[in-house]
C-alpha cells in the first residue's frame, strides 16, 4: 500500500476533484494512513479544486478526514504574525450564507481564526502559515459547503457532514450550525433510522445549543419510526438528547419507555446503563417504574462495563440503591457507525 501512496503523491497534481474525493475515501476504507508529506501535498490540492468539488464528493473527504482522524491543530499554534493576520482578515469579511450545525463557518483564509464566513478569501501570508498545521484545508471544506445556503445538499451528504465533525470533535460557530439546521429539517423525513441516530449523536458531541423546537421536530420524527430502530439506536437517541440537556415531550418519552420495554433483551449492559442515565437526566423517578424494575433484574446492566461512566457510583445512584452518589454523568455512549461514505 506504501508503494500505491507513493505512485499516487507523485502524480496529484493531475488529480481532478473527483479523483481526490476517491482516493482518500479508499484509503479511509482500507485504514490506510498516509505520511504527513503525503498528506500537505494532498490538503493542497484539494484546496486548489475546492470550486469543483460536488456536495457528494465533499461531504466524502470530509467522511475519509474523520475515519482518518485529520484532526485540524488548535489556532494558538500558529505563528504570531500568522494569527494577526487572520484576525484582521476575519473583521473585514462577514458570512455571506448560513452553514450548517456541524462544521465551522471558519472562511478559506481564516483556518486559524475561526471568524471569517463562508465567501472569505484567505491572504497569501495566513494560507502559507495554515498549510503547515494538520488538517487545515477543513474549514475551507466546511466554508465551502455553505457558500450555497446547502443547496443541492442531499439527506446523506448533510448526514456525513454532521457525523464527520463529531467524529473530529470540530464545533461549528454559530453561523454555520444557522444555515445547517433548515437544510436538515427539510430532509428529516429521508434521513434513515442510523442517519437520525448519528446526526442527533454528532451534535451532542459537538456540545451545540439547539433550538428547543428543532429538535422536538426530529425526535418526533425518530418517535414516528421508533418500529425501525434497533436497541443500540434507541440507546443512542436517549443518550444524546440527554446530554443536550433536553427533555423530550411526554408522548415521546411515553414511546420510548414501550420500545425499551419491547426490545429489552436486545440491548447490551452498555446500552441499558446509557439508557438508564439519560432517563435519569429526564427527571425519572427509580420507584414505581416498569424499566427500572426490569433492570434491577438484569444481569448484563447489573454487570456492564461501567467505566463508560464518568462516576464509578452511578449505578447506585441510577437505581436508587442506598449509599453515596453524586450526580454523575455518561461520557459517552454513542455512534461510531462510519457508514461507507457513498462514492
Amino acid at each position: 500500500m506504501d508503494a500505491v501512496a507513493q505512485e499516487i503523491h507523485s502524480k496529484l497534481a493531475h488529480f481532478r476533484a473527483q479523483d481526490l474525493s476517491n482516493t482518500l475515501w479508499a484509503f479511509a476504507m482500507l485504514k490506510y494512513q498516509p505520511t504527513e508529506i503525503w498528506w500537505q501535498d494532498f490538503e493542497r490540492q484539494v484546496y486548489g479544486a475546492l470550486t469543483d468539488l460536488t456536495d457528494r464528493q465533499l461531504a466524502n473527504l470530509l467522511w475519509a478526514f474523520a475515519v482518518l482522524e485529520r484532526r485540524p491543530v488548535v489556532a494558538d499554534t500558529l505563528p504570531a504574525a500568522a494569527s494577526a493576520s487572520a484576525s484582521t482578515s476575519s473583521s473585514a469579511v462577514g458570512c455571506a450564507d448560513g452553514l450548517s450545525c456541524s462544521g465551522a463557518a471558519a472562511g478559506a483564509g481564516a483556518a486559524a481564526s475561526g471568524g471569517v464566513g463562508c465567501s472569505a478569501v484567505p491572504q497569501v501570508e495566513l494560507l502559507a502559515a495554515s498549510e503547515r498545521r494538520s488538517g487545515w484545508v477543513l474549514d475551507p471544506l466546511l466554508a465551502h459547503s455553505c457558500a450555497r445556503g446547502f443547496s443541492g445538499y442531499s439527506a446523506g451528504s448533510l448526514h456525513l457532514l454532521v457525523w464527520s465533525l463529531g467524529k473530529l470533535h470540530h464545533p461549528p460557530p454559530a453561523a454555520w450550525l444557522e444555515g445547517f439546521l433548515p437544510a436538515a429539517e427539510s430532509q428529516f423525513f429521508r434521513f434513515s433510522p442510523t442517519e437520525l441516530s448519528n446526526i442527533i449523536w454528532a451534535l451532542a458531541k459537538l456540545g451545540v445549543e439547539l433550538p428547543g423546537p428543532w429538535l422536538d421536530k426530529l425526535l418526533l420524527v425518530v418517535q414516528w419510526r421508533f418500529p425501525s430502530f434497533p436497541a443500540r439506536l434507541l440507546s443512542i437517541v436517549a443518550w444524546s438528547t440527554a446530554t443536550l440537556n433536553h427533555r423530550p415531550q411526554q408522548e415521546w418519552l411515553m414511546c420510548f419507555e414501550e420500545q425499551v420495554r419491547a426490545k429489552f433483551l436486545d440491548f447490551t449492559g452498555h446500552e441499558l446503563a446509557c439508557v438508564a442515565w439519560s432517563l435519569r437526566r429526564f427527571g425519572y423517578s427509580t420507584r414505581n417504574n416498569a424499566v427500572f424494575y426490569m433492570l434491577q433484574k438484569q444481569h448484563r446492566f447489573l454487570a456492564a462495563d461501567f467505566e463508560i461512566l464518568s462516576n464509578p457510583k452511578l449505578l447506585r445512584q441510577v437505581l436508587g440503591w442506598k449509599g453515596e452518589g453524586q450526580s454523575g454523568s455518561a461520557s459517552e455512549c454513542g455512534s461510531d457507525d462510519e457508514l461507507s461514505g457513498g462514492r
